[in-house]
């Protein structure tokens, strides 16, 4: 369902005139742009890892602010309705990837630096095909249709796909696999990129111009027990995508904050946070040395309902937390920029903004 780089480029220009944003001062235009989204993550689980931490990498950006996150037809949003505003600037409904709720594609932020010839990729500790990486190079009216997922994703012209989902991308003659065909998508994607499907393989990637990571058959590991960390995969995606000299666009989620928040551990919320937070710490110490790069970091939703009651920030503990919910919640998520047009993102927007914004400085 992905469409010409002209018809491309033509939609997300009328796209970006109706939206009214303003971002054609050249002094915001960034050559790079990193967006980082802790899947599940609100204040409060910024506030659990920032004491018991000590500090955060994600103090290092200057902006700050808020984002709502309710989709087409619910007030509280799931990860695909809420990642495909992220990505492509317009609401959905529940439970669809790319799709506007009459079921038309959207442009992704991840197609549109793609027509400008930025270099792409997606780094995820969840399956490749899950709804928020999804949302950026897959188009299915459903979140649940990762087949379909995979089968678009072979076809990606992004160079960098890090993230878990083996079992998607084999054919059904393969233990494991969960295709219903016999479909061959890693052969296919080996065509066009080097894929490794181990971390033996990922240690010994150096940098190809395009590769693919898928390190387990389902989603990766959870932290603790994670043979290649977000960080990791972080650093080898931006030795990758920064040899492409018009700039790049690199989408990476901690994905598993979200997934301890169902389960209500918030023990397991803070490490997944702590996690996420050194994967910023990697993206701030490139783009400090490299100028004219935007980082942005958010949520697509928030988790839980939690909540901190007590704790201690001289002993960086907390002692006593709760949940609310083991769904998500409708609360608002922060969001925090970094580098060129950070300024666009400070204040309170609908999470729409994020998107279209992306979208009109990557045309600028």
């Amino acid at each position: 369902m992905k469409h010409s780089k002209t018809t491309l480029l033509l939609s997300a220009l009328v796209l970006l005139a109706a939206s009214f944003i303003s971002c054609t001062n050249k002094n915001t235009s960034p050559k790079n742009i990193i967006f980082l989204i802790g899947d599940g993550m609100g204040v409060a689980h910024i506030t659990a890892a920032l004491t018991t931490g000590g500090s955060l990498n994600l103090e290092r950006m200057p902006v700050g602010g808020l984002i709502t996150t309710y989709s087409s037809n619910e007030y509280v949003t799931d990860s695909a309705a809420g990642g495909t505003a992220l990505a492509c600037g317009e609401k959905t409904n529940n439970g669809m990837v790319g799709m506007r709720p009459d079921t038309t594609a959207m442009e992704s932020v991840l197609d549109v630096a793609e027509s400008m010839n930025w270099a792409t990729g997606l780094v995820a500790t969840c399956k490749i095909t899950h709804a928020t990486p999804a949302s950026f190079d897959a188009n299915v009216p459903s979140r649940n249709n990762y087949n379909d997922i995979a089968k678009q994703m072979a076809d990606t012209k992004a160079e960098v796909l890090f993230g878990g989902g083996i079992e998607n991308f084999v054919p059904s003659r393969v233990p494991g696999s969960r295709r219903k065909d016999e479909l061959d998508l890693l052969a296919k994607l080996a065509e066009t990129h080097q894929v490794v499907t181990t971390a033996e393989g990922f240690n010994a990637l150096a940098t190809p111009l395009r590769a693919v990571a898928l390190l387990d058959s389902g989603h990766i590991a959870t932290s603790d027990k994670r043979e290649i960390s977000l960080s990791a995969m972080s650093t080898k995606a931006l030795d990758i995508l920064s040899q492409d000299k018009d700039g790049f666009f690199l989408m990476i989620e901690g994905s598993q904050i979200d997934w301890e928040c169902h389960d209500n551990n918030s023990e397991g919320t803070i490490r997944e946070t702590l996690d996420f937070d050194d994967a910023v710490g990697v993206i701030m110490d490139w783009a400090e040395q490299h100028p004219g790069t935007l980082v942005i970091v958010t949520a697509d939703h928030e988790t839980g309902g939690y909540s901190l009651l007590d704790g201690s920030v001289a002993d960086k503990t907390i002692t006593k937390t709760h949940y609310s919910t083991g769904n998500h919640s409708g609360v608002m998520v922060p969001i925090l920029a970094y580098g060129p047009g950070a300024e666009l993102f400070g204040g309170i927007h609908d999470n729409t903004h994020v998107g279209k914004t992306l979208k009109c400085l990557i045309l600028e």
